[in-house]
């Protein structure tokens, strides 16, 4: 837990460079009095309540709800959410395998775009929990870059991926990623292109498809070969997708030298469950199961 009376510069490093909604108090100030009605979540800035205000559309009942699973999920997640060091360990690894980039041009419609792809296809050098505790580690940072935004559309790059990439990928981790994406992560998702897909796709999706909602299942549009540099029909990117390599050293050194000591400090925003109120032990938050309520998808 972060020491008693310091507010960690969280889920924003630069809060002070970022536009923010305006005429919120009120939306903050109610959030703010739930708070300290639950002593065992830990103090939390006014940017990062409206953060959560701004996933969840507003709505006070859903916000308080995706919080509360939110670092539940990263208490009980210590692999997923600890040890982010992006000079060592994991994350470097990771990053030596796969793309994990933000496109530099946003939608029309102002949505970030962020591009996942791996540039090493041998299956035996991937490791599925690895690769989701790095886009974990990512995203938080893009949050911090990107402050509040109107959404973002995923894209997933699959091309150099073969079947036997399937036998990397394990039922649990997909659970916890779905878990996490649906029921945790503070942002609007507006599209999910996968793009570079193959025929054996639907096996994918077969995987998935029991920790899905099916409004999410909805936002996933796949093309084929060098369909990313063709216009899509759900909001997708207005320029082409940048060339492998092309940002990804920026990026790894953004999150090396400037939050290596953020992503540290974050680990100390954690649940402390003794202190969880009765109310709140009724499940809902203390397991990886969910009814995937919290996320924002339009």
């Amino acid at each position: 837990m972060a020491p008693v009376g310091e507010l960690l510069p969280q889920p924003f490093l630069d809060p002070k460079s970022l536009v923010m909604p305006k005429d919120r108090d009120r939306e903050v100030a109610t959030m703010r009095a739930w708070l300290n009605t639950m002593p065992h979540l830990p103090r939390l800035s006014d940017e990062h309540l409206l953060l959560f205000l701004h996933s969840c559309n507003f709505a006070l009942d859903r916000a308080q709800k995706t919080i509360d699973s939110y670092f539940t999920t990263r208490t009980n997640e210590t692999y997923l959410f600890s040890d982010k060091d992006p000079a060592s360990g994991d994350l470097k690894y990771v990053f030596g395998i796969a793309e994990l980039v933000a496109c530099p041009e946003r939608t029309k419609e102002g949505y970030g775009v962020l591009l996942y792809r791996l540039t090493d296809f041998e299956p035996s050098h991937v490791d599925f929990l690895q690769g989701i505790k790095a886009f974990f580690a990512f995203n938080d940072v893009r949050l911090s870059e990107d402050g509040v935004i109107p959404g973002y559309v995923v894209v997933f790059d699959m091309r150099g991926i073969t079947l036997s990439h399937l036998g990397v990928v394990t039922l649990s981790g997909i659970r916890k990623f779905m878990h996490y994406i649906q029921e945790c992560h503070p942002c609007r998702l507006k599209a999910i292109h996968v793009i570079n897909t193959v025929k054996w796709f639907d096996k994918v999706l077969a995987l998935i498809k029991p920790f899905v909602k099916s409004e999410l299942l909805q936002m996933i549009s796949m093309h084929g070969d060098d369909r990313e540099r063709k216009p899509c029909s759900r909001a997708c990117p207005s320029k082409p997708l940048p060339p492998q390599g092309e940002l990804h050293d920026a990026h790894v050194k953004l999150m090396t030298d400037k939050y290596s000591l953020w992503l540290k400090q974050e680990q100390l925003l954690r649940v402390e469950e003794k202190k969880r109120p009765a109310k709140c032990k009724n499940g809902n938050f203390t397991t990886m199961e969910g009814s995937f309520r919290s996320l924002a998808i339009d």
